[in-house]
């Protein structure tokens, strides 16, 4: 499939504010955004009016707002304080809060067309809910609980749900992506993704794994994974890196590794095809806080541009005429 054109890309309108936006997403059929914060709050900006601002409306969660999902009028968001919560978006109101996770809710992953949410914490556990009930369905496991060697504690960092639903990923500390059917629960597949493994001690005397991001191909063969490479003992240091799998077999199919300190916290696929987004959260340097556009035909960027901030959250806008990222300091709409 061929590349879309990229020659366009640029910086449209800007809305500041000071401390991390983590998480964004959209709402269908306009440009209005949903944001978590550092803050512990929900912002919501419309990018359709001349001059946004962000404006403050959920205030409940007691931590780090670090994931979202937008499910109909229900707005779904996860945290550090441990709950994942459901919001009405129409009347701005809590709808329920579940306790989720015994530790930290790093992410959520929703696919609307079977009710099915997904949600990974740091108690290495993925869950599947009822994304209109909050109801659990099931809780999947399988990671090691220790990384051997140096027997410290494990983490579970992304999650993500196949376009028809049947399949659930994640990935942990260690670089080991585990795949399950979700009907079932039984897992399909597993496979360890080493290129993003430091298999050393960094400075803070602990193993670090980079991968910060999944996402399955449209088809749902693939499985697309970003984060860092870890090729110094500081986790700080190490090149962007994007690698896909075949991960029914597990066997590595593309790689782009980029000559910056720096690492990659968003990933998503262009909806018309051709090519996969990629953005760096952050840099050793400070001068690699980018977007890029990788090239699905051969491993390469196909174009890159200057983020201006260190990026944490993604969304595309309507009919891919624009995106949205999220991160330090600011929310950024481009014109593709």
């Amino acid at each position: 499939m061929n590349l879309p054109n990229l020659e366009g890309v640029r910086i449209a309108k800007t809305v500041t504010r000071a401390g991390d936006f983590l998480s964004v997403a959209r709402e269908p059929g306009s440009e209005r955004l949903w944001l978590g914060h550092t803050d512990f709050k929900i912002y919501t900006i419309d990018f359709a009016v001349a001059q946004p601002q962000a404006e403050e409306v959920f205030t409940d969660h007691t931590s780090y707002v670090s994931s979202l999902a937008l499910f109909g009028t229900t707005l779904i968001s996860a945290s550090w304080d441990r709950t994942i919560r459901w919001w009405n978006v129409r009347d701005r109101q809590l709808v329920r809060t579940v306790d989720a996770h015994p530790l930290w809710v790093r992410q959520l992953a929703l696919h609307a067309g079977s009710n099915r949410l997904a949600s990974v914490s740091d108690d290495l556990t993925c869950k599947l809910w009822d994304a209109t009930t909050g109801r659990p369905i099931r809780t999947l496991t399988g990671f090691d609980e220790r990384i051997p060697r140096w027997d410290y504690p494990n983490k579970v960092f992304a999650c993500a749900l196949s376009p028809d639903g049947r399949h659930v990923a994640a990935a942990d500390e260690m670089c080991r992506v585990l795949v399950w059917e979700t009907e079932t629960g039984r897992e399909a597949a597993r496979f360890d993704a080493r290129g993003f493994f430091k298999d050393d001690w960094d400075r803070n005397n602990h193993p670090y794994g980079g991968i910060r991001c999944l996402r399955f191909s449209p088809d749902g063969r693939s499985l697309a994974i970003a984060g860092i490479e870890n090729s110094d003992v500081a986790i700080i240091m190490g090149k962007s890196l994007v690698q896909i799998f075949d991960w029914q077999r597990g066997e590595k199919t593309y790689e782009v590794k980029l000559n910056d300190d720096a690492q990659y916290e968003c990933l998503e696929y262009h909806p018309q095809g051709g090519c996969l987004v990629a953005a760096v959260g952050g840099s050793y340097s400070g001068n690699s806080v980018k977007v890029a556009f990788l090239d699905l035909a051969q491993p390469r960027v196909a174009k890159d541009v200057a983020a201006t901030i260190p990026t944490f959250g993604f969304a595309w806008g309507e009919n891919a005429t624009a995106f949205y990222t999220a991160g330090r300091g600011k929310v950024l709409k481009w014109d593709v």
